[in-house]
């Protein structure tokens, strides 16, 4: 029984490549690779900061699952087996597709390339190869970070330290002195028009992914001696100020 939501969508299907059904199709069903046959590219999952989730889809695509759990229990009704139901909650409308088995898909076709599990999780969070070209040399560590701000305090030194993340995780905490540009707005080019030319900048997020992205787009745009901060906040709040609150 599998379930997605993301905004003010969500999904729902029940995934069994050799089901029998009342209906007599027990013929070969899709697997999950049937339908998304590729994962997406390192970086470009969003986080529920930056994408953001309507909270009742939680329990509107769960009490999906729960009923296709019940009726696979019990052996009653038609699951979700081979159909795809989409919810769109702002337009309060149900759609549902036929999904067929792909003869050629990776993990459950004729010749699967796919025999083990890979860490999904490490693999969708990963960064970019623009990103890691950009962070390359270009990363420093949150001590370092500290002594760069006590120094900027101190006159020694000016640049612009910059926070990517979005709104509500600023709330949360930051790194004192940062201003916060969302990395949207990298991506959309409009921070390029709020950044001085004059002064170097820093940049870091949460753990340090979307800051390499951000960074990415910088060096492209000129600001070679940008950088960011290896671990973000996560690493700030462990190694420096463990008075503010994690997430």
């Amino acid at each position: 029984m599998w379930g997605s939501i993301y905004r003010f969508d969500g999904q729902a299907s029940v995934f069994w490549p050799h089901a029998e059904l009342e209906s007599g199709e027990s013929a070969e069903a899709p697997c999950y690779r049937c339908l998304y046959p590729e994962p997406p590219p390192p970086g470009m999952v969003p986080s529920c900061a930056e994408g953001g989730v309507l909270g009742v889809l939680c329990a509107s695509i769960g009490s999906i699952q729960v009923n296709e759990a019940i009726k696979l229990l019990t052996g009653i009704g038609e699951p979700l087996v081979g159909k795809l139901m989409i919810y769109d909650a702002l337009e309060m409308e149900y759609r549902k597709l036929k999904v067929r088995k792909d003869p050629n898909c990776a993990l459950c076709g004729e010749n699967p390339t796919v025999t083990e599990l890979i860490d999904y999780e490490s693999f969708c969070g990963a960064i970019s190869e623009d990103a890691a070209d950009a962070a390359a040399g270009s990363t420093i560590s949150v001590t370092q970070l500290e002594h760069m701000l006590k120094e900027r305090e101190n006159g020694e030194r000016d640049f612009v330290l910059v926070d990517v993340r979005e709104p509500n995780e600023y709330e949360i905490n930051r790194i004192p002195g940062s201003v916060l540009i969302p990395k949207g707005e990298f991506l959309n080019g409009n921070a390029l028009g709020e950044l001085p030319s004059d002064k170097q900048i820093v940049l870091h997020c949460k753990s340090g992914v979307r800051s390499a992205e951000a960074l990415a787009v910088l060096k492209g745009a000129g600001y070679a001696d940008s950088v960011h901060v290896g671990g973000g906040v996560v690493a700030w709040v462990n190694q420096v100020d463990p008075s503010q609150p994690s997430y």
